[in-house]
């Protein structure tokens, strides 16, 4: 079996300091990947000092590793795509794997440890996968069942709307270098919008997700507010 990469975990954050220093709690307790092969990096919108000192503070006391951060608004108004764009390029200093979070995302913990290595490999072994879904699955998605390494997977199909979310998910470099990085002139929102449309309209490497993950993913949703508005 091959040995585990390192990986990247790249957190994008704004403000709700209660909401993400749960995030990175729960991903720190119950994420199954070994702690020596894991680098955060902190992709701040411009926050006060004070939000991203305790995320920092938080990420020593559960022992992880901090490749670095940023913390200052890059775009105009609540465009951050560019804070995002950093956040993705300093990630991939790390390794061509990053573990992408939003803030308000807290990572469940129903099977003791959430086993990601599994997925991994599969970014690896495979050049035509470029991303792998932790997050819901949308009604109206439409998927095909398909395999790899002795696990199934939903591989999302294009011609329908949602294959792409910015919700938790693992990514390759390869995903970038095929559909671009963030749109840098719209809110968040519409970033994700036109990420999806990018995948829609190029032939490219695949979206899949677990099949035998919960529904609604093994991420709760904690943040019921968007932080942009």
């Amino acid at each position: 079996m091959m040995e585990l990469p390192q990986i990247a975990i790249v957190m994008v954050t704004y403000k709700r300091t209660d909401l993400a220093l749960r995030t990175i709690s729960s991903v720190s307790e119950n994420l199954g990947y070994p702690k020596e092969l894991r680098q955060w990096y902190i992709a701040d919108d411009g926050s006060p000092a004070e939000h991203v000192d305790a995320l920092i503070k938080m990420l020593e006391e559960c022992g992880e590793k901090l490749y670095g951060f940023h913390n200052e608004k890059l775009g105009e108004g609540f465009n951050a795509g560019k804070g995002w764009n950093r956040g993705l390029i300093k990630g991939y200093e790390i390794s061509p794997i990053i573990l992408w979070l939003e803030d308000d995302w807290e990572l469940l913990n129903p099977y003791q440890n959430y086993d990601v290595r599994q997925y991994v490999r599969l970014l690896v072994e495979r050049e035509d996968i470029g991303l792998v879904r932790l997050s819901n699955v949308a009604v109206g998605n439409q998927v095909e069942i398909v395999g790899h390494g002795g696990y199934h997977y939903l591989e999302y199909k294009r011609g329908w709307n949602y294959c792409y979310s910015g919700n938790p998910q693992l990514r390759h470099r390869r995903f970038n270098e095929a559909y671009g990085m963030y749109a840098e002139d719209r809110n968040p929102g519409d970033m994700e919008l036109a990420m999806d449309a990018a995948f829609q309209a190029t032939e490219g490497p695949k979206i899949w997700r677990p099949a035998d993950i919960p529904a609604w993913g093994m991420f709760g949703h904690i943040g019921t507010d968007k932080s942009w508005q």
